[in-house]
């Protein structure tokens, strides 16, 4: 073990009364979120910095913390243009982004230049993003996606953490432009993941998002909806328990009436899974049936052995059968990373 690792609590310093608040909050119950303070890691304090490699392939980013890869192919994009927030001289600190009611907000604490990627313009193939830690490490990272009006965008996040990872992703969708976002997890089976979607769904735009996760120590999947007039939002998933944790949890804030919301996720769970999905609405709910919310799970452990392929193929076939990508360039990784979440059949 480093003995450079620091626990989360005295690197909070004069935050940590506010996050130990926050993680007590009935979202968080029952996550295991309260042990992460005592625990040590190796915490990056550097400014972001930015590769560019001409020799990755596709339109690809890869996160570690304060450390981005980026594709040639996709920062010399003529439709996308990628800044970090010490190129945008602001005024404003970035700090005041934090907000201990939303644990993973911590990120603006640790991580204080931020990575903004514009999509102006029409892209055929799907963007890929990676956020991953290494060993004994806390990364940290920000990023931001605006989506310029009347644009159709595919993104593929693909969360893999050997130890802790924290990642605040903000989507900002223009109107009339459509969002479909898949989420990967494939975590070790100690690591911790903090992931949290902020998504601005302006007038008459969709975000559509499929989650695939695999349990793991803890993974708290947070996601805020600020759904405007007319915006449509679909989120599925399919988790995985492996024995493990995950906790999903939606907060939606409407800026209209007239919005919906629908959710359906499926659990599989067996052996001492601890899966949870918390949904709240602050403020207007839709009219009639505008807003469902479906949560259903299957117990492996009450399955005999020779029937519980078929029984899960069947339980996910409709989520599965709807995990495609409307591109047919640059769609390889994507089904690769399908299959290998499919392993589970085996």
């Amino acid at each position: 073990m480093s003995e450079n690792l620091i626990s989360i609590k005295a690197f909070l310093g004069k935050y940590y009364s506010e996050l130990l608040y926050s993680a007590g909050q009935d979202k968080y119950k029952n996550t295991g979120l309260d042990l992460f303070f005592e625990q040590r890691f190796l915490i990056q304090n550097n400014k972001v910095q930015i590769i560019i490699d001409p020799s990755i392939t596709g339109l690809n980013i890869t996160v570690s913390g304060n450390e981005l890869t980026i594709s040639k192919e996709l920062y010399d994009h003529p439709n996308v243009t990628i800044s970090n927030s010490l190129e945008n001289v602001q005024a404003t600190n970035p700090k005041s982004l934090y907000n201990s009611e939303t644990f993973p907000t911590l990120a603006y604490l640790i991580c204080q230049n931020h990575t903004t990627i514009e999509i102006v313009g029409e892209i055929d193939e799907p963007i890929y993003v990676k956020y991953k830690s290494d060993y004994e490490t806390f990364y940290s990272s920000v990023l931001v996606f605006n989506i310029f009006d009347n644009i159709d965008v595919e993104i593929v996040e693909e969360i893999e953490s050997f130890s802790a990872l924290n990642a605040v992703t903000n989507y900002i969708i223009g109107t009339n432009s459509k969002l479909n976002l898949t989420t990967f997890y494939q975590n070790h089976i100690t690591a911790l993941s903090l992931c949290y979607r902020n998504v601005i769904a302006r007038d008459n735009s969709s975000f559509n998002h499929v989650l695939l996760g695999k349990g793991s120590t803890f993974i708290i999947d947070e996601n805020r909806i600020h759904a405007m007039s007319g915006s449509k939002t679909e989120m599925l998933g399919i988790i995985n328990s492996d024995g493990k944790n995950f906790n999903s949890i939606l907060r939606v804030e409407p800026g209209a009436t007239d919005y919906t919301v629908s959710v359906k996720y499926k659990d599989i769970l067996h052996g001492k899974a601890n899966v949870s999905f918390y949904p709240i609405i602050i403020g207007q709910v839709p009219v009639g049936d505008s807003a469902t919310i479906e949560v259903s799970n299957i117990l492996l452990d009450e399955i005999p052995d020779d029937r519980r392929e078929a029984e899960i193929k069947a339980y996910v076939s409709d989520i599965i059968d709807r995990t495609i990508l409307g591109r047919m360039a640059g769609v390889k990784r994507f089904y690769d990373n399908k299959s290998k979440f499919l392993y589970f059949y085996k």
